[in-house]
């Protein structure tokens, strides 16, 4: 028995229903996964943004901690220093900071060595406490030429290679060749393009050099010296002082430090050097730079920082610089 003709119009206009009903909870899944990837954007775009303007509040926040914890001491400080051992939490819209500090005045501004030709008879030249340094840190004599003329190399303008140095040839002969910057280092991380300064050494040199601006006195503050930084000593205050005594003077350090730089001065290990053979001035009580390393939490996760607060003309810390650092 063939189907009516109403029989067959029936079935048509069930499957146009059906169809129409497919199509129609198509389109609503479209539009429900295009809204949930849109509520989606929108909180992440609203994290970032709390993390932006968190990260900025964070900034000027360890600013201002600084500055109070450095006023409360008279800038003095010592290894012994509450400030140094406790970190500081503070809440945050939808976040909290804490902030840890660090005296970061102890190192060399490998910067410094900018414009030094290492022709100076001068004592104090740069370049040649540079070398002092490693040679106290332990590289002999050859490596420790090699890596601090490698180094001024690097960063002056010219492309003379100086007799233990490399020039812009070393560099382009590597798998990615490249030349040399010409101008002053930006970050630590930088080093590691130069000739030399391998993951070991960078290892090795750790805690011992730092990047300020070329301009920027070093100043070490002799109540937070710590026994790996005895290097400094000798290679920035006095070659006649060897590493041995000045680890065995930062060991007898009094406890709450010295008094003054005059107190350090009168010590026997230090009076046994003539005064013509020492740099009194890069000796200090009191802290020219401050790092904090400041941890950001929030709902969407956490974000560590650290940023470095200087010394300026008026005694006040200001924001020097800062990056983010993995966790």
């Amino acid at each position: 028995m063939r189907p009516s003709r109403v029989s067959r119009e029936r079935g048509a206009t069930l499957l146009s229903v059906l169809l129409m009903i497919a199509l129609m909870s198509a389109a609503a899944l479209a539009a429900t996964d295009a809204l949930a990837r849109s509520v989606s954007v929108s909180r992440t775009s609203g994290y970032r943004a709390d993390g932006f303007w968190a990260a900025r509040g964070a900034l000027a926040a360890g600013e201002q901690v600084v500055n109070e914890v450095l006023a409360q001491v008279q800038g003095s400080l010592t290894a012994d220093s509450s400030v140094l051992m406790e970190p500081m939490t503070f809440p945050y819209e939808r976040a909290s900071i804490t902030i840890s500090l660090k005296d970061a005045s102890n190192c060399f501004n490998l910067n410094s060595i900018q414009g030094d030709e290492g022709e100076a008879s001068n004592a104090n030249a740069p370049l040649r406490n540079l070398r002092t340094l490693y040679e106290e840190a332990g590289f002999y004599g050859n490596e420790a030429r090699q890596l601090s003329e490698s180094l001024a190399d690097w960063i002056d303008a010219d492309t003379s290679t100086r007799p233990s140095g490399a020039e812009d040839p070393i560099y382009r002969s590597r798998a990615i060749p490249h030349r040399t910057a010409g101008q002053k280092l930006l970050s630590v991380g930088e080093v590691r393009a130069v000739e030399g300064y391998t993951s070991e050494v960078m290892a090795r040199l750790d805690g011992l050099v730092c990047i300020r601006r070329p301009e920027d006195e070093t100043r070490l503050n002799i109540n937070t010296l710590t026994l790996p930084q005895a290097p400094l000593l000798s290679a920035l205050f006095s070659y006649e002082l060897s590493v041995t005594d000045a680890e065995r003077i930062i060991s007898s350090r009094p406890e709450g430090g010295w008094v003054s730089v005059e107190e350090f001065l009168s010590l026997p290990d230090i009076l046994k050097i003539a005064p013509e053979m020492r740099s009194d001035n890069v000796l200090s009580t009191t802290a020219n730079h401050i790092e904090a390393d400041i941890l950001i939490s929030s709902a969407a996760g956490s974000m560590r920082m650290v940023a470095l607060y200087g010394r300026v003309a008026d005694g006040s810390f200001v924001l020097k610089g800062s990056h983010r650092r993995s966790s």
